[in-house]
């Protein structure tokens, strides 16, 4: 075997190519029970996360193999991918079966971000790549669960803001350059970013009223709100781009 099919990039994608065939019979199914669009969004979606690995994984990616860490950041994008099929369906969200499911997996999804981590660390597999990788895909799952909250109709469109805070700075740093600085490591950063995660997919829970969800949305909103001040203030006060 070559260098080049050693490559962490070829890794990536055939690792890639494996999801998608092992997941041809829930698309299958998905497409049988709810129509063709859950699936297609769900692939379209995980085609668009391939992408973004062969573009991001750059061409002197420290690392020999593409990693279990990486390997594991894969998966959650595909599980994240398949909960992004059910956006534009509301009528299932109200199921309570259908509705547990999608936390459970919403759930596996969250735990699998703890462990990607870990294993990166513990394996000496940490890098750049890999860390944008694990934000991009936590800042998607946000997206796809605030999407799923707002189908459930217990909170507004406001809750659409709880999976935002993450493109918002990135457009801002548009105008901003000094937005596109490091932040230092944050553990306050870190579990705000846990809160919001749990609190979304507490929320598509059936025994959780609209009250209650609006409090918790409005709590995690202010939280996150607050998160993101702070790290946009350090960045305009404590940085300047050389």
């Amino acid at each position: 075997m070559n260098h080049h099919a050693k490559s962490p990039t070829s890794q990536a994608f055939f690792l890639w190519l494996l999801l998608v065939l092992v997941s041809l019979p829930l698309a299958v199914a998905m497409a049988l029970a709810f129509g063709i669009v859950a699936p297609a969004v769900s692939l379209a979606l995980f085609v668009l996360i391939g992408v973004f690995v062969l573009v991001y994984m750059p061409p002197d990616y420290p690392l020999e193999r593409f990693g279990i860490a990486n390997s594991v950041t894969l998966l959650r994008g595909a599980l994240v991918s398949w909960l992004a099929g059910f956006i534009g369906l509301p009528e299932l969200i109200t199921d309570t079966h259908l509705a547990w499911s999608l936390l459970t997996t919403a759930f596996i999804v969250l735990l699998l971000d703890g462990l990607d981590g870990w294993l990166a660390r513990k394996k000496g597999q940490t890098s750049s790549f890999g860390a944008k990788f694990d934000m991009e895909v936590d800042s998607l799952f946000a997206i796809v669960l605030s999407l799923l909250v707002w189908q459930s109709d217990k909170v507004g469109w406001w809750v659409l803001l709880l999976g935002l805070p993450r493109p918002m700075f990135i457009v801002a740093a548009w105008f901003e350059p000094r937005l596109k600085l490091p932040l230092p490591d944050s553990m306050l950063r870190k579990t705000i970013c846990v809160i919001q995660i749990a609190v979304l997919i507490l929320l598509l829970a059936p025994v959780i009223n609209p009250l209650t969800s609006q409090a918790l949305a409005a709590m995690v909103l202010i939280l996150l709100a607050g998160s993101f001040w702070r790290d946009t203030r350090w960045l305009l006060t404590k940085r300047s781009v050389t």
